[in-house]
């Protein structure tokens, strides 16, 4: 009796998931070495330290603003912040940034699930991953955002299951929603999987039952939240937020974004050209999260992992059965899969050995040198977001990182400071600023040095300059 042949490992099926661990990798040294570009850490770190010692989440600004002092505050981000709090005190700290690349692993891996069940190639599948990467790269990070991307990669994966299975995506809106505002989009894809269950079936048939009923308990899972309505009401007053004028993440997307040039951009013309290949629910995926992607930067990598395997699915497919089988392609196969493994290693390397120190980002030297030389400064800070250093410090700002609860009057005169519009001296005047971290070089800098009697530069750093009123300092003397 002969033995069954033994079956080889066909080197194009892993092709795809060596993707998904080379970015990973890369993501992984990123999030691990790359100090944050921003100040969004600081205040959530802070939040989370709140929460731990009150049990309970902040639902207005405190005094540690003075311009804002009692204003509303939804903290989405609550559960995110928490982990923060309690890995850094448990000496941890590693602990969040490798989940935000896994997160990052799940999304490339759902991506590869997605381009399966559609019958992409391998090949292709692989391409979608590297399209993918490339669209979060710029918005990656330790961020609440990336956990979001798992969850939306997750809840699209599961709404796409013609059964039971697809229940699932209530539970996994629930997690999402304590994690980012994002949560809302789980009840609207689920709707639109809906309404093309309706435009197939043209009748109330029990997968349009199914669907609709899915879609309404996913609404209702986003309430699963100490936060309740307010989390609806949060992400509705976004969508007209002061915070769109300030902050490049929340601009409109064009051509000259990195991420969607090599991300999106791609899956656009692939859509464009054979879009109408794509089935029903397919196509109006693809047109609802395009809407999103020129909304606002950051919904590049939003749309890049909902409609990279719907692209590469409606690509023409090439007859390569043949060529597949012959051995020289095997080896070729086995070669561009060892090429992925190395260059995955040696992006990673790179990443790890070349990440930039953490004084690179933020202006630390001038905010401990305002704390050392001054007594209960009011600050402003150019980058709003820098301000989050003195959370727990002996010092005011006029505005920090979470930015979202700030009133629309405060970003006006925040506006007409940092873009030196006619009224920028007389804001500064009004909220009694004593102290001012302007970026080095920049416009609020060199208006501030133009006032030399009334603005003193007191310390530099690679960052900012640090200027404050003569007042300020004799105040400070004993």
């Amino acid at each position: 009796m002969s033995a069954a042949p033994r079956r080889r490992v066909d080197p194009n099926a892993l092709l795809p998931w060596a993707c998904v661990a080379a970015v990973t990798g890369w993501l992984t040294a990123l999030a691990l070495r790359f100090p944050a570009r921003d100040g969004d850490l600081l205040w959530q770190r802070w939040l989370g330290e709140r929460i731990l010692r009150e049990h309970a989440i902040p639902r207005a600004l405190g005094p540690e603003t003075f311009a804002a002092d009692g204003a509303p505050w939804t903290p989405h981000e609550w559960l995110f912040s928490t982990a923060l709090a309690w890995t850094g005190e448990h000496a941890l700290r590693w602990a969040l940034p490798v989940l935000c690349a896994l997160a990052a692993a799940v999304v490339l891996s759902t991506v590869v699930l997605r381009c399966a069940r559609r019958g992409v190639s391998p090949t292709g599948a692989s391409a979608a991953v590297l399209v993918c990467a490339f669209a979060m790269l710029q918005s990656f990070g330790v961020r609440a955002q990336v956990l979001g991307w798992a969850c939306l990669s997750v809840v699209v994966l599961l709404l796409e299951i013609d059964g039971p299975w697809a229940w699932a995506a209530v539970p996994a809106t629930a997690v999402w929603a304590n994690l980012h505002a994002s949560a809302f989009l789980a009840p609207a894809t689920a709707a639109l999987i809906a309404l093309a269950t309706v435009m197939r079936d043209r009748a109330w048939s029990a997968a349009v039952r199914r669907s609709t009923m899915i879609a309404a308990a996913c609404a209702a899972a986003t309430l699963a939240t100490p936060l309740g309505v307010d989390l609806a009401r949060y992400a509705g007053a976004l969508l007209t937020s002061p915070i769109r004028d300030s902050i490049d993440e929340w601009t409109a997307t064009s051509i000259s974004n990195a991420g969607f040039l090599a991300g999106a951009l791609p899956l656009v013309l692939v859509l464009a050209a054979f879009g109408v290949r794509a089935s029903l629910r397919d196509r109006l995926l693809a047109l609802a999260f395009a809407l999103l992607l020129f909304c606002a930067v950051r919904n590049v990598p939003v749309f890049a992992l909902v409609a990279a395997p719907i692209a590469f699915a409606a690509l023409p497919r090439a007859r390569a059965g043949a060529v597949r089988a012959h051995p020289a392609a095997r080896g070729g196969a086995w070669a561009t899969l060892a090429a992925v493994v190395c260059c995955g290693i040696a992006i990673a390397a790179i990443s790890w050995r070349g990440a930039p120190a953490a004084g690179d980002a933020l202006p630390l030297g001038t905010a401990h040198a305002l704390l050392a030389q001054t007594r209960a400064p009011r600050v402003f800070c150019e980058n709003f977001a820098w301000c989050s250093l003195f959370l727990s410090e002996p010092a005011t700002f006029y505005m920090d990182g979470r930015c979202d609860p700030y009133p629309a009057p405060l970003w006006r005169d925040y506006r007409d400071v940092v873009r030196g519009n006619r009224r920028w001296a007389a804001v500064l005047d009004r909220a009694r600023i004593d102290a001012v971290l302007a970026q080095r070089d920049g416009a609020l800098d060199s208006l501030l040095a133009e006032r030399r009697g009334e603005w003193r530069r007191i310390a530099s750093d690679p960052v900012a300059d640090l200027y404050v009123r003569p007042a300020l300092l004799a105040d400070a003397r004993p």
